[in-house]
């Protein structure tokens, strides 16, 4: 399982407005935390991974593994072993980096935004 924090879960709203995909499912924000995360080389010095009091999600709702066409689950963990430098053996494994990407994700995106800021104008600047 990947969790998440009531931080998390309650910035979904925010991001929704921001990036103008309000009422899609939570997968697509959490996976847009993900990708966020893979896209900067910062480190996860200030990412507090430990507070997991939100929801929890398998697998198939983040990667969407088992669903044909719709399945990014070996993306994600060939991204994640070459962004973290690791080997990934187990697909608890696979949920625990997925899971720090998320929560970095989160961090850069609530840190770096503030709540009247352009997410477009952030991504321009720094991809």
């Amino acid at each position: 399982m990947i969790r998440t924090s009531s931080e998390i879960e309650n910035y979904v709203i925010p991001l929704a407005k921001a990036i103008n995909l309000e009422g899609e499912p939570k997968w697509i924000y959490l996976r847009f935390m993900l990708n966020i995360s893979l896209s900067l080389k910062d480190d996860f010095e200030n990412v507090d991974v430990e507070t997991t009091d939100g929801k929890e999600y398998r697998l198939e709702q983040i990667t969407g593994e088992g669903k044909g066409s719709e399945d990014y689950t070996k993306f994600y963990w060939d991204a994640i072993e070459v962004f973290d430098d690791i080997t990934i053996t187990s697909k608890k494994a696979l949920e625990q980096h997925l899971q720090k990407h998320i929560f970095r994700g989160y961090h850069i995106l609530s840190s770096s935004l503030k709540h009247d800021s352009n997410i477009f104008d952030f991504m321009l600047q720094d991809f």
